[in-house]
């Protein structure tokens, strides 16, 4: 796993990073994790990166990771630290990979960051807005800590923090795993994902412990907040996201998705219009769609910065 890099911001926040896949590419991506995650989650892409001649810079958003929380942060906030930490590593043009949770940021950068600079975008089992586009389908779990989370992200942050900022925090790292492969033993969970998990490398398996891990290490607050963030409307609509020369979306989704259904993908998709592809992958779920597509991903982002 490579060293945790960090930058402070000129408010003199910390964001804590990684860099993976071919680390002096000039063919960049930021990747978003989901959440609860943090930076360490983007190993998943890391040997395809490498295939592909992509360098992956991955953040932890404030709050987890290392990466100080931001006190009544907004979505539409983020895009300014990705500025900020792109400027730092002289980065004049990047795509975003976000995955899950991810997806809210991804698409604030895409309205608020010249298209000069952010040219593409993949989007990979993907959150949208649940305040317009709702919650049907979505499994009951997630749809309630949504709804409570808007409204009271501290009961949340005390949920998340006792249930796995504490068996984070434990030494030793096999009860985050533990707690991980039982939640996977769900009967909404497909089996294509479980048998994906017992087929994975250590090396992948540790590094999706590790970023759930140290997602939750520093507290529920930052994950808390961020899904307050989700659950609430989040300051502008897709369809405000206009294409722009030769800007490209893809977006990826298991048709077997119960953490955010293959329908509000779809909706998601209507609403951004002819530019964004919404590619529909049979038989699979929402947590190991990244591996099981990382070659497709960065092949994809890889034409998008030399399409540019």
């Amino acid at each position: 796993m490579p060293d945790t890099r960090h930058f402070v911001l000129p408010d003199q926040r910390q964001i804590a990073y990684g860099i993976y896949g071919a680390q002096n590419s000039t063919s960049a991506v930021f990747y978003f994790h989901g959440s609860p995650s943090s930076h360490h989650e983007a190993f998943l892409l890391s040997e395809a990166g490498r295939r592909h001649g992509v360098c992956i810079i991955a953040p932890s958003r404030p709050g987890g990771g290392g990466s100080t929380f931001r006190e009544g942060a907004a979505i539409l906030d983020y895009p300014s630290d990705i500025l900020a930490l792109a400027d730092h590593l002289k980065i004049t043009k990047f795509g975003i990979v976000a995955v899950s949770g991810g997806a809210p940021y991804a698409f604030a950068c895409r309205r608020r960051i010249p298209r000069s600079r952010l040219v593409g975008m993949g989007i990979v089992a993907g959150i949208y807005p649940v305040a317009s586009l709702g919650t049907a389908g979505m499994k009951l779990p997630s749809r309630l800590m949504l709804r409570v989370a808007t409204w009271f992200p501290g009961i949340v942050a005390w949920l998340i923090d006792k249930q796995l900022g504490t068996v984070a925090r434990d030494e030793d790292e096999k009860k985050m795993e533990a707690l991980l492969v039982a939640d996977m033993q769900q009967s909404s969970t497909p089996s294509s994902e479980k048998l994906a998990w017992e087929a994975a490398s250590p090396e992948i398996r540790k590094a999706v412990v590790m970023g759930v891990r140290e997602g939750v290490r520093y507290g529920g607050r930052g994950p808390a907040w961020e899904m307050r963030l989700l659950g609430s409307h989040w300051g502008f609509e897709l369809d405000e996201i206009k294409p722009g020369g030769k800007d490209e979306l893809v977006m990826w989704h298991g048709d077997m998705d119960a953490n955010v259904p293959l329908a509000m993908a779809e909706k998601a998709a209507s609403q951004l219009g002819a530019h964004a592809e919404l590619r529909t992958i049979k038989g699979q779920g929402h947590g190991t769609l990244t591996f099981h597509k990382a070659d497709e991903i960065m092949k994809t982002m890889r034409r998008m910065l030399r399409g540019s």
